[in-house]
């Protein structure tokens, strides 16, 4: 094939491979949806598909030094392609599991940074995922006909992998004269520090969630106990609820909540306490309440010693329920 005939055929295939594209990153954004993430917050790049111009497409064909394709316009996979930047490393594992198990393509792995790092651990470069996927079978998308075995490839980076990519394609290797090898160290050690970061991303996250109370979605259980007994709908945790949930989540088991209905059912009067104290604190809106009102009847010198917002609160709530918060 010469260059005359491959634009001419990517001429008329490019608005296939574009709907392909745009194929697969909805399909990806779509499951990820239906997991309960927040595309806006979750995804740290609008993952819009790229579909390549032919003038770079043709370069890439038939100029690259490094490149010697049999049959170029088959054998380059990247004519369309998406990228997902996300903050942490664990959650490239999520979308790398949507790709795999999705029934519409056929998969292959071309670089993964953990078998990379594996192979060579000395070596600090570029680190990504990268998968093409396949069109199983013939398929329509916005009015497109898509042939059967049409390639995309996916990009799955953390913002920090993305943030060194970006600087290393666009300023290192794309250079137009010659790169010292003092910037090639440089640009090697800032991957070890962002790889270092990467880390550090990680063990935050899993230590502010993986409290007890995250694990037993004691927030959503107080909410429904909240709207049962109360017969309100709880307001979103504010602030103030994450902090007393945080401060006491050694209290937090699994026989927490049936605890607590056993005590709403015995201090029945507290539902109509809340309901009236609705529009004059915001603090009888939500549901960290309940818990509140049980560690100021059941565990007083614990609450007392560890209460972490104001103690104006504790008293309106200990008038509430007839306790003196007096230790003496």
């Amino acid at each position: 094939m010469n260059e005359q005939q491959f634009l001419a055929q990517w001429t008329n295939e490019s608005p296939m491979y574009d709907a392909w594209g745009d194929f697969v990153t909805s399909t990806i954004c779509s499951k990820l949806e239906s997991k309960g993430k927040n595309l806006s917050s979750y995804l740290k790049q609008n993952p819009t598909h790229r579909v390549k111009d032919s003038i770079s497409l043709l370069d890439k064909a038939f100029y690259r030094a490094n490149k010697n394709y049999d049959n170029p316009y088959d054998d380059i996979e990247d004519k369309v392609g998406c990228r997902f930047v996300v903050l942490l490393v664990e959650q490239i594992k999520e979308i790398t599991d949507i790709i795999t198990n999705e029934s519409s393509w056929n998969y292959k792995e071309c670089r993964h940074f953990h078998s990379e790092r594996e192979k060579e651990p000395l070596l600090f470069t570029y680190q990504s995922v990268h998968y093409v996927v396949r069109t199983k079978s013939e398929i329509t998308h916005n009015n497109v006909v898509i042939a059967p075995n049409t390639p995309c490839e996916i990009q799955i980076r953390t913002l920090l992998q993305h943030a060194y990519a970006e600087l290393t394609h666009d300023a290192v290797y794309k250079a137009k004269t010659l790169v010292e090898p003092e910037v090639h160290r440089t640009v090697a050690k800032s991957m070890a520090l962002i790889e270092t970061t990467d880390d550090f991303f990680s063990d935050v996250n899993n230590k502010l969630t993986g409290s007890i109370s995250e694990n037993l979605n004691f927030q959503q259980e107080l909410d429904e106990l909240y709207l049962k007994y109360i017969g309100l709908n709880s307001i979103s945790a504010q602030k103030s609820s994450i902090v007393v949930l945080d401060e006491f989540d050694y209290i937090i088991n699994e026989d927490l909540i049936s605890k607590l209905i056993k005590f709403l059912d015995k201090e029945s009067y507290l539902s109509e306490v809340i309901r009236n104290g609705v529009n004059e604190n915001p603090f009888y809106s939500q549901s960290v309440i309940i818990f509140v009102y049980y560690l100021i009847k059941k565990k007083k010198n614990t609450l007392l010693h560890d209460w972490p917002l104001s103690h104006k609160i504790l008293e309106k709530l200990a008038v509430d329920t007839g306790v003196s918060l007096d230790t003496h």
